[in-house]
């Protein structure tokens, strides 16, 4: 039996790429914002209707944010190990050579570890069908054994090795339409052009009939067959769908960057594209109301489903303005993204919660909100994620999270050297402790008066500094890796370092 209600829920994941914090126009989840350049208004539904929060963090970078939720761990824990897509030695600072950096980045995964008990597997032992559709980027390069179908989904339709699209437009091959290079060419059988009876059904412009089909709408073509399929079994579901959206290249669906153009957006083809990934969660909220497309909402779903609405990370195409930064950046404007949770009749509508939340957390909620019948051994596969369950319930709740850490032992390019941070409350402000190994520097900024991260105040906050300091402290531990120095004329090369503690 499930923890909320008699009857267990489905739970889908509706995570897109490289979507910044304002770029969407539900005014909860942004503290308002959000510039009016994107309308999302199947985002505003499910903020009106749902519950919002506004400081919600993931890793900087797609590959580490989705290893952190499948896996509900840190990238240090050895059956996460992703800290970034590529390799830890991705160095492209000014005047600064591969030679001349200072640390060398340890050998990391591409792929969560065959060994690790993912969401998936574990939503299966408390009784849950399993499915991905889109992009999952952590499978497969080490082989079959980390490819979704291995790591606890039943339905695997475009989950591969691929960080992102080649295309966004369908291409006539020799025999069929295909997204050329697109993962598998799990979507080329939803590549046909656009036909009269689809734009009508999906109310799209009559411009589009014979065009080539965007990659948005053939995920959503994809998300329909799989909800259907999933919705006539007896058992709850698990629906990680993850869209290509709106990582580049950016192109937009061309009726979408023309209704963008015509409200003025500066970014026409980013707000069209974004209109696009936005039309899927309509057509979500849709297939829920009528899982099986005739027209009789009397299997409606919608009631007994929980959607969480997501970014991997921060924006990478234009500012995130206020937040400092972007994508890759250790910033607020590469880790904080949007979350909306939606749950009508159980999650309270129109509702804000300010609780801090990491992409870890996904794994212990979702686990709880199914019941918690079955739960991964601590010692097996340990969780760094907390459970934000009665929140969702209850956003009225004052619970803290306890705080959040990152470790980054390598270079990405001219975003983010070697670093730890951690986010935590002190005397009911929201404080972020940055420490620097290059430069043996800490930085301290107040979120809550400083959203923008302008303001160093370390020199005027010592014992704040000091107690942060302290936490990252306990928490690097011996559970969690240093990195080592690359000094060619040092006697310390070869050597751990440990940060300078306050």
């Amino acid at each position: 039996m499930a923890a909320y209600g008699k009857k267990q829920p489905n739970l889908i994941v509706y995570m897109i790429d490289d979507l910044g914090w304002n770029q969407i126009s539900a005014k909860q989840a942004t503290m308002g914002t959000h510039t009016g350049s994107f309308m999302t208004p199947n985002i505003e539904k499910i903020a009106n209707k749902g519950l919002s929060f506004t400081h919600a963090y993931t890793q900087p970078n797609c590959a580490p944010s989705r290893a952190a939720m499948l896996s509900g761990q840190y990238p240090a824990r050895v059956n996460n190990g992703v800290y970034i897509v590529g390799n830890l030695n991705r160095n492209k600072k000014p005047g600064i050579t591969k030679e001349q950096a200072q640390f060398k980045g340890p050998n990391q995964r591409q792929d969560v570890a065959s060994e690790a008990v993912t969401i998936a597997e574990a939503l299966k032992k408390n009784g849950y069908n399993t499915a991905h559709i889109g992009k999952y980027h952590v499978g497969g390069h080490s082989g079959e054994s980390t490819m979704p179908e291995n790591q606890g989904f039943d339905i695997n339709i475009g989950g591969y090795t691929q960080g992102h699209q080649p295309t966004c437009f369908a291409k006539k091959g020799k025999d069929s339409w295909q997204f050329t290079k697109l993962g598998r060419g799990d979507f080329d059988r939803f590549g046909e052009p656009y036909t009269e009876s689809y734009v009508e059904k999906f109310h799209i412009s009559k411009s589009q009939i014979g065009k080539p089909k965007h990659v948005c709408d053939a995920l959503a073509d994809a998300m329909e067959e799989t909800v259907q399929s999933l919705a006539a079994k007896p058992e709850p579901f698990y629906l990680q769908l993850h869209a290509y959206a709106v990582h580049g290249p950016v192109q937009s669906r061309p009726d979408l960057k023309d209704a963008a153009m015509s409200r003025g957006s500066k970014q026409t083809n980013l707000a069209g594209f974004i209109s696009g990934m936005d039309a899927v969660l309509g057509r979500l909220l849709d297939s829920l109301d009528d899982p099986d497309q005739n027209g009789d909402t009397s299997d409606s779903i919608a009631k007994n489903t929980l959607i969480l609405f997501t970014s991997d990370n921060g924006g990478t195409h234009g500012d995130n303005l206020p937040l400092r930064g972007v994508k890759g950046m250790f910033t607020e404007g590469g880790i904080r993204v949007p979350l909306i949770a939606y749950w009508p009749g159980i999650i309270p509508a129109n509702t804000v919660s300010d609780r801090m939340v990491h992409g870890i957390d996904f794994y212990p909620t979702l686990l709880e909100v199914a019941g918690n019948t079955w739960l991964p051994s601590q010692k097996k596969h340990p969780l760094d994620g907390e459970s934000f369950a009665d929140i969702l319930f209850n956003p009225k709740l004052k619970n803290r999270r306890s705080p959040i850490f990152y470790l980054f032992p390598g270079y990405m390019d001219i975003r983010a050297q070697p670093c730890v941070v951690v986010i935590d409350e002190i005397e009911n402000k929201r404080y972020k402790l940055l420490y620097f190994y290059e430069a043996d520097e800490w930085e301290l900024y107040n979120l809550t008066d400083d959203i923008g991260e302008d303001r160093n105040i370390i020199k005027k906050h010592p014992k704040v500094a000091s107690n942060l300091s302290n936490k990252i402290q306990t928490w690097l531990g011996q559970k969690h890796p240093t990195w080592k120095p690359k000094y060619p004329l040092s006697k310390k090369s070869g050597k751990s370092v440990h940060p300078r503690f306050l």
